[in-house]
C-alpha cells in the first residue's frame, strides 16, 4: 500500500506483460492473481481509448464519471494537461494522439483507483504536462507501478525498483539512484533499455583487442562518434516526419472546426451549394483525420524507439 514503483529491464524482458498481468488484462497461464481487499486496478496504455464515446466532447468524457465532480474542477484539472479555452470542446474523435493520452490522464486522475498501472505515461507528453503528472501523483493515495524510460519522471516518482530480466523479478527497497547504486550502472542510461544494434555494438567494443591502448580508446570514440552522427541523422529525419503529420493533423482540426463554425451561420444554409460543398468537405475531412492521427502515433513510436 502506498509504494510507488517502477519497473526496469531489457526490452522484451516483460514488464509491459508483467504489468498486464497485474492488471488482469491478460489472462494468466501458470499460477494465480490475488487481489488484497477492497484492492481497484486501473490500468493505463498510450493507445488504450476504452470507455469513451467518441462523440462526446473532452469535457462531456471528463464529466461522465461516478464521482461527482463540478465543471469548474473538471476545466481546472484539463487545464493542468493543456486543454484550455475552446479545447475542451474538441470531439474525442478528433484529438490527436497526445491529446489522447492526456485525456486519458486526466480520466484516471478525477476518478482514480486505489491500485495504479501506468505504461509509458510520459509518452507524447511535453513538459508542463509531465509536470502536472508528477504533482498530481506525488498527491496521488494508493499504490502505483509504472513502467518508463524518461529518467527525469521516475526519479520523481519512484521509491522501489523491481528489476525484470529472464523471467524472474528482483526488488530493490530504495528508489532509483539506490538501485542504480546497488546494480552498479554507472548512470541512469546505463540502466535504461538498449535496442539490439545498441547492445551489439557495446559487445563489439568491449571484445576489441588492447581495449586499454591510446590507439584503442582514440579508434573507440571515433566509432562512437559516428554512430552518434548516424543516430542523430536518422533521428532528425523521423521528427521532421513526426513534425510534418502533427502540423497536417492541426491544419485539419483547424479546418474541421472553421467548417463546423461556417455552418452555424443562417447565411450558409441560405446558399445551397455552399452548404453542400461545406458537408462535403467536412465528411471527408472527419473520414481521413483518424487514418493521419493513426499514423502519427505509429511514427512517433519509432521516434522513440530511436
Amino acid at each position: 500500500r502506498g509504494s510507488r514503483i517502477v519497473l526496469v529491464g531489457p526490452n522484451g524482458a516483460g514488464k509491459s506483460t508483467l504489468m498486464k498481468l497485474m492488471a488482469g488484462v491478460i489472462d494468466i497461464q501458470k499460477g494465480t492473481r490475488d487481489l488484497g481487499h477492497e484492492v481497484h486496478p486501473g490500468y493505463f496504455a498510450q493507445y488504450r481509448m476504452e470507455g469513451f464515446d467518441p462523440s462526446q466532447t473532452v469535457l462531456e468524457a471528463i464529466l461522465d464519471t461516478k464521482s461527482r465532480i463540478t465543471e469548474q474542477f473538471a476545466r481546472t484539472v484539463l487545464g493542468c494537461f493543456l486543454f484550455r479555452g475552446d479545447d475542451v470542446f474538441k470531439k474525442v474523435s478528433i484529438l490527436s494522439g497526445g491529446e489522447k493520452t492526456r485525456l486519458r490522464l486526466v480520466k484516471l486522475l478525477v476518478e482514480p483507483p486505489n491500485f495504479l498501472l501506468m505504461d509509458e505515461p510520459t509518452t507524447h507528453l511535453d513538459m508542463a504536462s509531465i509536470d502536472a503528472l508528477v504533482n498530481a501523483l506525488k498527491q496521488f493515495q494508493g499504490s502505483l507501478v509504472f513502467i518508463s524510460h524518461d529518467v527525469y519522471f521516475i526519479k520523481a516518482i519512484a521509491s522501489q525498483v523491481w528489476h525484470v530480466e529472464g523471467g524472474k523479478v528482483t526488488r530493490y527497497a530504495g528508489n532509483y539512484d539506490y538501485y542504480l547504486d546497488k546494480t552498479g550502472a554507472g548512470s541512469a542510461q546505463d540502466s535504461l533499455p538498449q535496442t539490439g544494434k545498441q547492445k551489439a555494438d557495446s559487445e563489439n567494443v568491449n571484445r576489441r583487442p588492447n581495449a586499454g591502448s591510446a590507439a584503442s580508446r582514440k579508434e573507440q570514440k571515433r566509432l562512437e562518434a559516428i554512430e552518434r552522427q548516424k543516430k542523430s541523422g536518422v533521428r532528425k529525419a523521423q521528427k521532421e516526419k513526426v513534425d510534418r503529420i502533427e502540423a497536417e493533423i492541426t491544419t485539419l482540426e483547424s479546418r474541421i472546426a472553421e467548417i463546423y463554425s461556417m455552418m452555424e451561420d443562417p447565411a450558409t444554409f441560405e446558399d445551397q451549394d455552399k452548404s453542400r460543398e461545406l458537408q462535403l468537405e467536412l465528411r471527408q475531412a472527419e473520414s481521413y483525420l483518424p487514418m493521419l492521427q493513426e499514423n502519427w502515433e505509429k511514427e512517433a513510436e519509432k521516434l522513440e524507439n530511436i
